[in-house]
């Protein structure tokens, strides 16, 4: 049920608010009468009212005045100045303390309505562009945070330099007083780096535990955070030290890659904690990031061609310069529309304002995309991806993303190719809605304007395969295993292509992998290329 705005109706003329009630009511606003200036603002002290329609003669204040007292108090409010004798001077004057309309009685009621109409749509441009300022800033802290954590362990492959730095970021972007980390060696967990401990703290702390019993080894045997809200009454004997030395709360989030829990991340706060499910996803990434950069360093010790590790370092750098880049280009879109729609000294016009909501909310989607891309990357690499299997058409899927296809091949020629005979397959349908999107998004990249984009499906050996066809540039042979290798940037987009982050078609592999399924690429040069994926039949979970 919709809920009703409210109007408040500031006049000493009791006929008047009746009737102005009565108008207001019948079109579905509620409606508070008041006398006077006072009693406005005793009102208004606790409650909220989309409209004020105020005389500009009251017993006790200049309306002019009031008006002042309210905007202070809810500067959102749309005011509306009456009076019974005409004056460009209060006109003015109303105006310009930031009165939405100024009219004359007897009022023209129509003329009222659509003035109210119009000044709570602008009220609600604005609130609506508060609310996804509020979301890009939440997704942007997650974002930077992640960011600067990969950036801090992308600088070395050496291990401790690695677990200081990661420490060290992750405690300047979030605040937390004390970090530190475990890493499991064969059958123990060892000690490796701490963030905020005093000495004392730490001459009191378990520098190797054994791996079989205790909080932190159920820590290396779940996929999830633990918490304890209030180490005070906390049993676990691990613990004490934080306990001994003031600390009051604690989580431990494993670090897990590739399905391995190589060590905990643990942290304390000195007041009790109620960590919330956005404080434990942006650890439970940040415990990913580190637990890459550890299994990297790891791998480095033991590696044996340092120029495969050259290239992958390569290839990451390139990806965090990437992020960065796609990180500023729509940030910048949306502060320069925020800005404008919040000066106080300009009026836009109603177009104007829904073309800059529309590019605020066009470019916070793109932000939340990155972010999605991020935190399903780290999923994939930790073998924690939750595929929901239901059966399902490829064509229903595709029908739920037309939209979001038509729009990435506004300038291309979109074909739909899906026989009617294919059968039903249990697949994630999200998943694999985001698996069409990034093809037909990498084909759009690759190939030239007004060319076709053919999305197709067959059954074949007992799975339904999917192609995504382009008349692109194509991909040479030696590069086709290449290009699904998280980081990888090809080369050859077309003018005017954002080059991404390199992550689109890893995810691709891993979400179709996850299902069962492979992916592979068939091209020739300049001749376009054919991406395709197989789904098993009859292949629940």
């Amino acid at each position: 049920m919709k809920v009703k705005d409210n109007i408040l109706v500031v006049d000493d003329d009791q006929d008047f608010q009746t009737i102005i009630g009565q108008i207001l009511e019948k079109k579905g606003y509620k409606v508070s009468n008041v006398p006077s200036g006072e009693a406005a603002l005793a009102l208004l002290e606790n409650s909220f009212f989309n409209v004020a329609i105020l005389d500009i003669s009251l017993p006790d204040i200049d309306g002019t005045e009031l008006l002042s007292h309210i905007l202070e108090l809810h500067p959102e409010i749309i005011a509306i100045m009456l009076t019974g004798h005409s004056s460009v001077k209060n006109a003015v004057l109303s105006l310009n303390r930031g009165a939405f309309s100024y009219l004359e009685k007897p009022l023209d009621p129509d003329n009222l309505l659509t003035i109210i109409k119009r000044g709570i749509e602008k009220q609600q441009l604005v609130f609506e562009n508060r609310q996804l300022i509020s979301e890009l800033e939440r997704h942007n802290r997650i974002t930077n945070t992640l960011l600067s954590v990969s950036q801090a362990v992308a600088q070395s492959l050496d291990l401790q330099k690695i677990i200081d730095s990661a420490l060290e970021k992750v405690a300047e972007c979030t605040g937390l007083e004390a970090i530190f980390i475990y890493l499991r060696d064969k059958d123990k967990l060892k000690f490796k780096g701490h963030h905020g401990l005093t000495p004392r703290a730490m001459a009191n702390m378990p520098r190797e535990l054994v791996a079989t019993s205790g909080v932190f080894t159920n820590l290396l045997e779940q996929s999830g955070p633990f918490i304890v809200k209030d180490l005070l009454k906390a049993e676990e004997p691990e613990l004490t030290f934080l306990k001994n030395f003031g600390f009051r709360s604690f989580a431990g989030v494993p670090l897990t890659i590739l399905g391995e829990n190589i060590g905990v991340l643990g942290i304390a706060t000195d007041f009790t904690q109620s960590f919330s499910p956005n404080n434990l996803e942006l650890l439970t990434g940040v415990g990913r990031e580190i637990a890459i950069a550890v299994k990297n360093a790891q791998l480095y010790e033991d590696a044996s061609s340092a120029r495969a590790l050259r290239e992958l370092d390569t290839m990451r750098t390139e990806f965090l310069a990437n992020v960065s880049h796609e990180l500023r280009t729509p940030l910048a879109v949306i502060k320069g529309s925020a800005n404008s729609l919040l000066q106080p000294d300009v009026i836009f016009d109603e177009q104007t304002r829904r073309e800059f909501i529309m590019s605020i909310d066009r470019d916070a989607d793109t932000l939340s995309r990155l972010v999605d891309d991020l935190l399903m990357i780290s999923r994939l690499e930790a073998n924690a991806l939750e595929v929901k299997k239901k059966q399902h058409k490829i064509s229903e899927v595709i029908a739920n993303i037309e939209d979001r296809l038509d729009k990435l091949t506004i300038k291309h020629h979109l074909k739909i190719e899906i026989p009617h005979n294919i059968p039903p397959v249990y697949f994630d349908e999200v998943r694999i809605g985001e698996v069409l999107t990034n093809l037909v998004e990498n084909a759009v990249k690759f190939s030239d304007d007004n060319t076709n984009i053919t999305i197709k499906a067959e059954l074949k050996n007992k799975e339904v395969i999917v192609t995504v066809a382009d008349e692109g540039i194509g991909v040479p042979l030696e590069l086709q295993q290449k290009v699904f290798e998280r980081f990888f940037q090809g080369e050859g987009r077309k003018t005017g292509r954002r080059k991404g982050t390199g992550l689109g078609l890893a995810i691709c592999q891993g979400i179709v992998q996850a299902h069962g399924g492979k992916i592979w690429v068939e091209s020739k040069p300049n001749e376009g290329a054919k991406f395709q994926f197989s789904l098993p039949l009859n292949q629940r979970g």
